[in-house]
């Protein structure tokens, strides 16, 4: 199967993020941006082997699937401005999660374990990928970001190996950019409910750009979690745990999300799949599912949705095991029950 291939100008790529950014965007700009998103897909097929492949070996479970970023999560990203007026994104090649891969355990020591048997010289000696930072750069257990926002995140630099010397078919993919998200269970659930209610609210609270008592009822409710389901103490060190309970109670969104209903659980699932909310009749936020032999006509069927009017949201993912598939994107499925049942 073919990938896409990046441009061969990272110059000229840059250039039509900043049209993009400015909103000066020519249609061939445009489609050089989305070049460059979609040849990651090449990308998210050689991490999920390798990462499944030291699942095993580390023998800690995970549940594991992955994503391509989407074309207007990209434009948007690219267009938005921080509150002190700067760009968010400055260098279109810089943004480091076009391809994502999300590993949920059991818990925060199975986290622990599996990283470092991951980053372990043995197993690094085996592959050319290569981290972008240090170990403990972006470790959002141990130093919560102020939205509540818990997890780890890796970057590594893809420089896959070539099955036979000499064989340079995979030069063009060398150096892209794939970001590993770990959480556990209890994280999962409190992102996937903050990004339910960012999506249906039209916000964008996950990336520190909300504020009132919707912002405070996520960090609050972060903490609490933590403290009740984790036994770590890591924000608001002096306030009480009886204190943070009658706050988020006096906050009342709680209920909005207890009101939400699951999808359709009977909809079909396999290994290549489009996911696409997009707007019913009476203005409710629908689901549905496209299933693919490969991943290359999933992600043009997600590039046709994506320029569809009453498309919210359209996505290509990927996971062997369509229950884990369910879990790893509760976010598509408008399911925000394990988040209501630890909080209540």
């Amino acid at each position: 199967m073919a990938y896409p291939t990046p441009p061969r100008s990272k110059r000229a790529v840059k250039q039509a993020g900043k049209a993009i950014a400015n909103k000066l965007a020519t249609t061939a700009d445009i489609e050089l941006v989305d070049q460059w998103r979609a040849s990651h897909g090449y990308v998210i097929n050689t991490f999920q082997a390798w990462l499944k492949y030291h699942l095993k070996k580390s023998g800690v479970e995970a549940e594991f699937a992955q994503r391509l970023k989407r074309r207007k999560t990209v434009e948007e990203k690219l267009q938005r401005i921080t509150p002190e007026g700067n760009p968010l994104i400055s260098d279109i090649t810089s943004m480091q999660d076009f391809a994502g891969c999300r590993l949920i355990f059991n818990s925060i020591e199975d986290i622990r374990i599996f990283r470092r048997h991951l980053h372990d010289p043995k197993t690094l000696r085996n592959v050319n990928h290569k981290s972008k930072h240090s170990f403990e750069k972006y470790d959002y257990m141990e130093n919560p970001k102020k939205t509540g926002y818990r997890g780890i995140h890796d970057i590594f630099l893809h420089f896959p190996r070539a099955h036979i010397r000499g064989d340079e078919k995979s030069k063009p993919w060398q150096g892209l950019l794939v970001e590993i998200q770990y959480r556990t269970r209890v994280q999962h659930a409190w992102a996937t409910a903050l990004e339910i209610s960012d999506l249906i609210d039209g916000k964008h609270t996950k990336f520190e750009f909300g504020d009132g008592s919707r912002a405070r009822f996520f960090s609050v409710a972060s903490e609490l979690i933590a403290r009740k389901h984790e036994n770590i103490v890591r924000a608001y060190s002096d306030t009480s745990y009886s204190e943070l309970v009658r706050e988020l109670e006096e906050l009342g969104i709680l209920e909005r999300l207890k009101a939400l209903r699951k999808a359709d659980p009977e909809l079909k699932l396999k290994k290549h799949n489009v996911l696409n909310i997009y707007m019913g009749m009476r203005g409710e936020p629908l689901l549905e599912a496209y299933n693919y032999s490969n991943a290359f006509k999933a992600i043009e069927m997600a590039n046709k949705l994506e320029s569809d009017l009453y498309s919210i949201n359209a996505v290509y993912v990927r996971a062997d095991n369509p229950v884990q598939l369910r879990s790893a994107y509760r976010n598509y499925f408008n399911d925000p029950v394990d988040f209501v049942n630890l909080l209540s």
